[in-house]
């Protein structure tokens, strides 16, 4: 059970994470095009998202399945301190995420423009918190 929670978790980082840097390319890539043809084809390509949001449920899901299998004290006392951050990384990256959700919602509408201008700064944090939250782990796990 212990290695197909492991298992879930890393196809979660992977897919969270992964979605993360897609997203930061893409935006990257296309700086230089008309305003309009890059929130056209951002919105169409937001449908990547998905990915991380499935990447992050089941990085909850699995997460909260490792502590459970392992034994809550067990877990908190081995990862440490450590492990207390990227906890508290993780919801706020949580709450990052829904935030996120809303503005791509709002960037559909016809006066989503400030919602869509927002949309890459965010995701740009959400990807420091993803890399911190792995780099936190290993710190906790080693």
């Amino acid at each position: 059970m212990l290695d197909f929670l492991l298992i879930l978790h890393l196809i979660g980082l992977a897919l969270g994470v992964g979605t993360g840097f897609a997203m930061l390319t893409l935006g990257l890539s296309t700086a230089d095009m008309v305003p309009a043809d890059r929130g056209a084809f951002m919105r169409r390509a937001s449908v990547i998202t998905r990915n991380g949001a499935t990447g992050l449920a089941l990085l909850i899901l699995s997460g909260v399945g490792l502590v459970l299998v392992r034994g809550v004290s067990f877990v908190m006392e081995w990862g440490g301190p450590m492990f207390h951050i990227k906890l508290t990384l993780v919801a706020i990256m949580i709450g990052v995420f829904g935030y996120l959700q809303v503005l791509l919602r709002q960037s559909r509408t016809a006066d989503g423009a400030a919602a869509a201008a927002r949309i890459p700064i965010v995701s740009r944090v959400m990807l420091v918190l993803g890399v911190s939250v792995v780099v936190f782990a290993v710190l906790a796990f080693h």
